[in-house]
């Protein structure tokens, strides 16, 4: 089962990597338009939702085991 853990902690880390990139353009004003920005805020958020739920499961199986 730690197997499985640790395959939910490189799927977190990618969901991290994913929502730092996207939270960098809903930043980025002077390039990209309000639309565009505003999808990648959501989508930053969607991402550090899914890494933490992915972390909370790893945990879980940890902690059972």
């Amino acid at each position: 089962m730690t197997d499985l853990a640790t395959a939910y902690n490189l799927a977190a880390a990618w969901h991290d990597k994913q929502a730092a990139a996207c939270l960098a353009i809903s930043k980025d004003e002077p390039r990209i338009d309000a639309e565009v920005r505003a999808k990648a805020a959501q989508a930053a958020i969607h991402h550090g939702a899914s890494a933490a739920g992915l972390r909370l499961a790893a945990s879980n199986i940890r902690r059972a085991n």
